[in-house]
This record gives structure tokens, sequence and C-alpha cells, in this order.
């Protein structure tokens, strides 16, 4: 079971009984479509990477299985919710076998159905200003629906030094940007005196967009470091209306 200590679900380098050399086999046939992308040192860098994924809702369903699909060796999803059926539209990681299970125990699930070598660490939580990941993460994507927890993880990652890869939707329009530890303008400058709603509208294809901005923003990161990063001085405002992408700078 998982529970604010956080409990780790391991499993066997490929499935039990298969000699070394098939499950490497295995392993490169996986990868092969992205490794002329990010090539062999690139795909090292992901297996040692560890990614916090705050939110497993629709932004952050998305960004997990974009990451353990990349290769991700080990990622840390923090949520305090169950399934409900209001999710189903848009959180791709559920289904109707899922209602009533926490989010975090769903997910697991699903992830190491697609990827059995992948190391996941679930937390059921709400982020609040004390909240301590069990892991220490390579970089943190901010995939929350509130800004209380929003901001209280900007302080987290600014006090503990670890970047942190914004996303946020609501209705058509999204946004993308990175938090670097030494950044001036952090998300509760951004989003100062932003309300919040109660029930954010949101689309299942839009999360899927947001979100894989929002993924591949964090596989930059782990593969080139600050150098790959395409919003670390930059907010992404993104219109799935008129399929445009403006570019703020940040101060």
């Amino acid at each position: 079971m998982l529970g604010s200590s956080g409990a780790r679900y391991r499993s066997r380098r490929g499935p039990e009984g298969l000699h070394l050399s098939t499950q490497c086999r295995r392993l490169n046939l996986f990868f092969s479509r992205q490794l002329p992308i990010v090539g062999p040192e690139g795909q090292r860098r992901l297996e040692e990477a560890t990614v916090v994924v705050a939110g497993v809702g629709g932004l952050g369903s998305v960004v997990a299985e974009a990451l353990v699909r990349a290769g991700i060796g080990k990622l840390c999803l923090v949520d305090y919710d169950v399934v409900s059926v209001s999710d189903l539209n848009r959180q791709i990681l559920y289904s109707h076998e899922d209602l009533g299970i926490k989010k975090v125990d769903a997910a697991t699930k699903r992830l190491l159905a697609i990827r059995p070598d992948v190391e996941i660490v679930g937390v059921q939580s709400r982020i609040t200003s004390d909240f301590k990941w069990p892991v220490e993460p390579s970089i943190v994507a901010d995939c929350l629906d509130n800004f209380d927890s929003r901001f209280a993880l900007d302080e987290i990652c600014r006090r503990q030094e670890v970047a942190l890869v914004h996303g946020g939707i609501d209705g058509l329009y999204g946004q993308v940007c990175t938090i670097l530890p030494d950044a001036v303008t952090r998300l509760p400058n951004l989003f100062k005196g932003v309300g919040q709603k109660s029930t954010p509208a949101a689309l299942g294809a839009g999360c899927m967009v947001v979100g894989g901005i929002q993924a591949l923003e964090v596989m930059n990161f782990i593969l080139k470091g600050t150098k790959g990063l395409s919003t670390s001085s930059t907010l992404l405002a993104i219109d799935l209306h008129e399929f445009s992408i403006e570019r703020l700078q940040l101060a």
C-alpha cells in the first residue's frame, strides 16, 4: 500500500526467467525509435534520472507516461486524490476499473505495465510548505491544479535547489515555464492575484498537448542541463483554439 512515507514499487530488470542478453535486446528495441534522437549517452542519463511528478491528474498523467516511455529510471508520484468518473475524459492513466482507487496506486499499476523495469515511488499527500519527498529529484514537474500547492512546491524547490517545470491549463489555454533554483521570478510573482476556480475546464486533447510540452522540457533538462531548456527565461502561453504559442519573457 502507498502512504505519506512513500512506498517503493520495484520490479526486476525484465520478466522473470529471461536471460540477460534477451532483456538487453528487448530494451534496445523498446528505445530503438528514440535512440537516433537522444543517443546512447542521453538514454543513460534518462535512466539515471529521478523525476518528481506533483499531481497525477490531467497533466501529470501525460507527463508520467511520457517519461516512463522515454526511459526515466525513477519516478516519484505525489497526489492525495482517488480516481473519479469526472477524471476519465483527460487523465489517461485511468479507466473505469480504477474508480475509487488512489491515483498513485492506479498510476503505478499502469506505468509498470508499460515498463516493468522502472522504479516508482508513490506518495498520497497534498503538497504543503513542509512536504518532504522521499527521493532526491533531478527535476520536478508541477502538474498541480491549485495555486496554494503550486506556490508551496515552488518554495520547496527553491529551498532544495531543484529545477521546477510548471505546467497549467484552463479550458483552451495553457502555459509551461521552467523555474530554476536561482530564478528571481517565481510562480507567486507570475500568478500574483490570480483567482482559483473550483472546477477548471479541461479537454483531454488539451492536456496531452500541454503535458507533452512539459514532459519534453523535463527531458531537455536531463539531457542537456540548463542549456537545453526552452523555457528557463520564457513562459510559453499556449492557445489551443488558434494553435499558437506566444513566448513571454520573464524578468
